[in-house]
């Protein structure tokens, strides 16, 4: 089921599985991504829970801001989900890769709203570093001539390639699904659902240890998780991204999905699930 709420600015389309009166689980979705392709992984989870998975600001079926994007501004749209009738009490809180960075910075901005977190290979970004910032501000001013445009894929079938090359080890059903919570069909062909001016050059350097410091902040349990054969680190530069961030957390666990990715909650739905009901089990736990 969809529904929407109104944010300050924007409409956000809201993927809701299983029963309304069971425990909530929401599920924040990484860049490019959006909440409805995380179906593999709620029809299992929604036997036992509600599970909640908007679409951020500009991705999927939420709508487009006039202004922009902010990075705080996704901060603001979980702050809508939790503001709603959906959520009702702490719950668990699951982010994937930008929606982990989302979340992790959320739970510590808001720890009594979070019962438990689950991070899927969103552990931070590489810091800059000040020398970083001419080029960082040249760049964003260049490139403010031709307005970005999102890919179209000539049919279905290319479209599907495409998601495979993501995510090869995912079921053809899976992809299936993706593929039209992904895109739509246009003139010619499909069309990413994502607003372009996501892919417009961010001129603020990032600082790692402003979201440790948020990190720190967290009060709930936090379950750390990447895939076995994902190119996440290599991002990094020497740096282990997974354990950096586990230490700065009061509680934190560390564990891996075999055969997965980066995309894993389509490679590996079962897994990904299953280490999100361990998650909430700590939930449970903190909360008895």
């Amino acid at each position: 089921m969809r529904t929407t709420l109104r944010a300050a600015d924007v409409e956000l389309a809201v993927w809701c599985w299983g029963d309304p009166a069971a425990p909530a689980i929401v599920i924040v979705h990484g860049w490019a991504d959006c909440g409805a392709s995380f179906a593999a992984v709620a029809s299992d989870l929604a036997r036992d829970f509600r599970i909640i998975a908007p679409d951020l600001r500009g991705f999927g079926d939420s709508s487009w801001p006039a202004h922009g994007y902010w990075f705080p501004d996704y901060l603001r749209d979980v702050e809508t989900v939790f503001d709603s009738e959906l959520v009702a009490g702490p719950v668990t809180l699951v982010g994937h890769s930008m929606g982990g960075n989302v979340c992790g910075l959320y739970a510590g901005v808001r720890p009594s709203r979070v019962a438990s977190l689950a991070l899927f290979e969103g552990f931070g970004m590489p810091d800059s570093r000040p020398a970083d910032a001419p080029r960082r501000y040249t760049s964003w001013l260049d490139q403010h001539g031709e307005p970005p445009v999102v890919r179209d894929f000539v049919d279905f079938d290319a479209l599907l390639t495409h998601l495979r090359k993501l995510a090869p080890r995912a079921a053809p059903s899976v992809l299936a699904q993706v593929a039209r919570s992904w895109a739509r069909p246009v003139e010619a062909g499909w069309r990413l659902k994502m607003d372009p001016r996501h892919k417009l050059f961010n001129p603020v350097l990032y600082r790692r240890e402003e979201a440790a410091a948020c990190w720190r902040a967290t009060t709930a349990p936090v379950l750390l998780v990447a895939g076995d054969e994902s190119d996440f680190r290599a991002r990094f530069k020497g740096l282990d991204p997974l354990r950096d961030a586990a230490v700065h957390y009061q509680q934190a666990r560390v564990e891996t999905i075999a055969q997965a990715g980066h995309m894993m909650h389509w490679e590996q739905p079962e897994a990904f699930a299953a280490l999100v009901r361990a998650a909430a089990a700590c939930a449970t736990g903190a909360s008895s």
